[in-house]
């Protein structure tokens, strides 16, 4: 297993195979740099280093590439790659760019920040509003949504051309959003203020039941496969803290870390006990083997990774000692 992290102290290439102790970096690049966001574009990678602009690979992640294109110049806060094959990047300030040739070319898509001028976006903590969030319906190639942090959920139902605000109900501070595979009106958003649902592409917006529906809301990992003892469920696993970063302490230790699972498509959601997922650092990345949908590899804040599976709930570290993990790509 190849694992790409990105982190506050730049990338690491990891390999790890499941049995071993610990992995082995490969690897390193854009050290002391932050690297926010990883997409597949075909056979290339590409990695968005907000002060420098993107960059692309097409050794799986060994050596990097500086794209011409440096989106005007904003920070790149996330990369999503549409069933289309076509590429977003989200920014700071709040703006959405889109490539249809693998990231060598972009336009930006003017209707998204026009949103900006007419919605309540907040600056907090000497930042702008940014872009935090894109999440693609498998359902529908054209239906996208954004989450920007601090000003709510977005829709557009024809690629980006246009764009609709879906905030009835819900807490603007947005962190990730995700949508049932297996159910495309079915939308879970992440916040500062809990975990929201939609049942209607997020028309309205209920907090989930329950401790998750106040807790302090990370990162998602979504699959449309589960074990076999629930072939039909959808898998969402959740972080979560008791605050924002900034209640964390210095080592992030008191954060009141969770990993929350549901296997039933987030009708139920439990957070297991075992060592490594509970009181820790907060878990700030997800992603899970491509081969296996219930092994699943965390980053956390404190810059430790863990290999976990959701069946026996088994989760161990397999790596420490690197910067707080904004994104993962395992391959």
């Amino acid at each position: 297993m190849r694992i790409l992290v990105g982190s506050d102290d730049g990338l690491s290439l990891i390999r790890w195979l499941e049995g071993e102790k610990s992995g082995t970096v490969v690897s390193r690049g854009f050290e002391r740099e932050t690297v926010s966001s990883f997409a597949r574009s075909g056979e290339s990678l590409l990695a968005a280093v907000p002060e420098r602009g993107l960059f692309r690979s097409a050794d799986g992640g060994t050596t990097w590439e500086p794209l011409a294109d440096r989106l005007g110049g904003e920070r790149i806060t996330t990369l999503a790659a549409a069933p289309s094959g076509s590429l977003l990047a989200g920014t700071e300030p709040a703006a959405l760019h889109i490539s249809r040739d693998g990231g060598a070319t972009w336009s930006e898509l003017e209707s998204f920040r026009a949103l900006g001028e007419k919605e309540d976006w907040s600056e907090y903590g000497g930042r702008a509003a940014h872009v935090e969030a894109i999440a693609f319906d498998r359902h529908d190639a054209s239906r996208v949504y954004v989450g920007v942090e601090i000003g709510g959920a977005y829709r557009s139902d024809d690629s980006g051309a246009t764009w609709t605000g879906i905030n009835e109900g819900l807490f603007d501070d947005i962190h990730d959003i995700a949508v049932d595979p297996r159910d495309g009106s079915r939308v879970f958003a992440a916040t500062g203020g809990g975990l929201y649902v939609s049942q209607d592409r997020g028309a309205d917006w209920r907090p989930a039941a329950g401790e998750l529906g106040g807790r302090y809301c990370l990162r998602f990992l979504t699959a449309a496969s589960t074990p076999a003892v629930r072939p039909t469920e959808s898998l969402f696993l959740l972080g979560t803290a008791g605050g924002p970063p900034a209640t964390w302490g210095k080592r992030a230790a008191k954060a009141g870390a969770r990993l929350w699972m549901s296997l039933d498509s987030g009708r139920t959601w439990e957070a297991p006990e075992e060592h490594g997922t509970r009181d820790a650092s907060p878990v700030t990345a997800l992603d899970a083997n491509p081969r296996d949908a219930s092994a699943v590899i965390a980053g956390t804040a404190q810059g430790h990774l863990l290999h976990g599976n959701v069946v026996d709930h088994r989760w161990r570290q397999i790596m420490y000692g690197l910067g707080a993990v904004r994104t993962l790509l395992v391959e």
